[in-house]
């Protein structure tokens, strides 16, 4: 059986008019989850999409779990990359993940760096793309907040603040 590629897919879709193009996407928004999202992310509905997908982060780290997945955590971030373009959305669900992991090491005090090493890519990949976006000043004060309330184990607010200067400027207590 042939492969079918995005060349043959375009193919056969032109050779569609556009009633069926419509219910060829109707067919997929019923059946498939993500379609759905994504359409609904497209939308009006995009706030909503991102509080499901903040909630599946805060799942893990701040409603007590005892053994949070991070990798279930990060996929969140990921699979909801896949559905909008908007690094604002993005940018809240990026914080959703730092602020969740730093309140699971405050309050737990995991004996691992593991979650500290993640929460730090992710802070300083945030600050990266809220400055390449020109959002760094529509999120200064929560990332703010997110180094005054960084635990200091491993090192984890002295980067934090590193990552929060580079960015800011001096980080005043």
């Amino acid at each position: 059986m042939d492969k079918l590629t995005v060349t043959k897919l375009k193919k056969n879709l032109e050779n569609k008019d556009k009633k069926e193009l419509i219910q060829e996407i109707t067919n997929l928004y019923k059946r498939f989850p993500q379609v759905k999202e994504y359409y609904q992310s497209q939308g009006n509905e995009a706030r909503n999409i991102l509080e499901k997908y903040q909630a599946i982060i805060k799942r893990e780290f701040v409603y007590g779990r005892a053994a949070p997945k991070l990798g279930v955590a990060r996929k969140a971030v990921n699979d909801f990359k896949k559905l909008t373009d908007s690094p604002e959305l993005l940018s809240e669900l990026k914080f959703t993940y730092v602020e969740s992991i730093s309140y699971f090491c405050a309050e737990y005090g995991p004996d691992t760096e593991k979650f500290s090493d993640l929460a730090e890519n992710m802070f300083m990949e945030l600050l990266n793309d809220l400055k390449k976006h020109n959002l760094l000043d529509k999120f200064e004060i929560r990332a703010y907040d997110v180094v005054d309330n960084a635990d200091d184990g491993y090192g984890y607010s002295d980067n934090l603040c590193i990552y929060f200067e580079e960015h800011y400027g001096k980080f005043i207590k």
